[in-house]
């Protein structure tokens, strides 16, 4: 049994450590929304699931407070909006003082401030504080996952030691989550499958026929495959996560659903122009914001990617989305 620590009470963060509490570990949930915390020590977080409960109520409470949350525990889930880091870690460090901590990351994407994928930046933000750290990615709908439903993820690190123990936590009848030591392969389809996920939609906006979107779907995953050769061909990694959950399966999830506020900001912009579909998100869009680091990126290296360029051509240079398709008689038989 382990004692740990969720920064954030977000839906993610619940359905997180409802599994968790299933699997009889001691859970404390730290956060800022008094309204949030106040249900969640009733169990249930009625924001995102309304009263519906956590697994096992009596293994989770939740507190304001960040130096008792911080006392004696085992592991740091680090679950708030990535946009948070820069206000929150500082935080943490502060309370711990000299001590080390183990980190498992939840945000997917890269750090906007440093322009780095969360693993290289949480290293620069915990600094000598870090212990460990492991990167939690897959196809796993918060919802979804807070109402057992079978989910399985990969769970992504340096250190196998470390990422097999963090697996092992979650490990349940319905939660199932895979090692891979392929760090930068998953965060580079974590962050651009929802780039992509902005031109499938864009697609489903213009048609309905699924043959259409098999296509597409599967030129995005061959893109990311190629970039990544580009971007990390001298990295060598165990276990490459290009035929797994934290690619195919995301990516698949992400492009496919409306559940999926990339996907559903690509119909919006279909339907009602780039401007206005930016106007009418009160949430962050992690494939627009991406998709401006990567804009920078790709344009320093060697890629083939003509869905990709499509997609950038319509956040950014005003190209109308009834055009998407224009590439395809640039994609070579080989």
């Amino acid at each position: 049994m382990a004692k740990i620590i969720f920064i954030g009470t977000g839906a993610f963060a619940s359905a997180l450590a409802s599994v968790l509490s299933y699997n009889n570990h001691k859970i404390v949930m730290w956060g800022i929304n008094d309204e949030e915390i106040i249900d969640i020590n009733k169990g249930f977080n009625k924001k995102y699931f309304q009263e519906k409960e956590f697994n096992n109520t009596k293994n989770i409470r939740a507190t304001n407070d960040l130096e008792s949350a911080l006392k004696n525990i085992d592991y740091l889930v680090l679950a708030v909006p990535s946009n948070a880091f820069e206000v929150v870690i500082p935080k943490i460090n502060k309370v711990l003082k000299n001590r080390k901590i183990n980190v498992l990351n939840v945000a997917k994407g890269i750090d906007s401030k440093t322009k780095k994928f969360y693993s290289d930046a949480l290293k620069q933000y915990f600094g000598s504080n870090l212990n460990n750290l492991a990167t939690l990615v897959g196809p796993s709908f918060a919802v979804e996952v807070f109402n057992s439903k079978l989910t399985m993820v990969n769970v992504v690190g340096e250190k196998k030691s470390y990422i097999s123990k963090v697996a092992s936590l979650f490990e349940n009848e319905y939660f199932k989550a895979f090692i891979s030591d392929d760090v930068y392969g998953a965060q580079l389809f974590a962050s651009l499958k929802n780039v992509y996920a902005i031109g499938m939609g864009i697609l489903r906006a213009l048609t309905n026929d699924k043959n259409p979107e098999a296509a597409l779907l599967t030129l995005a995953l061959n893109e990311i495959r190629n970039i990544k050769k580009a971007l990390y061909k001298d990295i060598k990694v165990v276990n490459p996560i290009d035929y797994s959950f934290a690619a195919i399966g995301d990516t698949f999830l992400t492009c496919t659903s409306e559940k999926s506020r990339n996907f559903t900001f690509g119909l919006k912009i279909k339907n009602l122009g780039i401007e206005k579909a930016l106007e009418s998100n009160k949430t962050t869009i992690e494939g627009y914001r991406n998709a401006l680091i990567f804009k920078e990126l790709l344009m320093k290296i060697d890629y083939n990617a003509p869905f990709l360029d499509s997609i950038l051509e319509i956040l950014f240079k005003n190209k109308e989305p009834n055009l998407l398709l224009d590439f395809i008689e640039k994609i070579k038989i080989t």
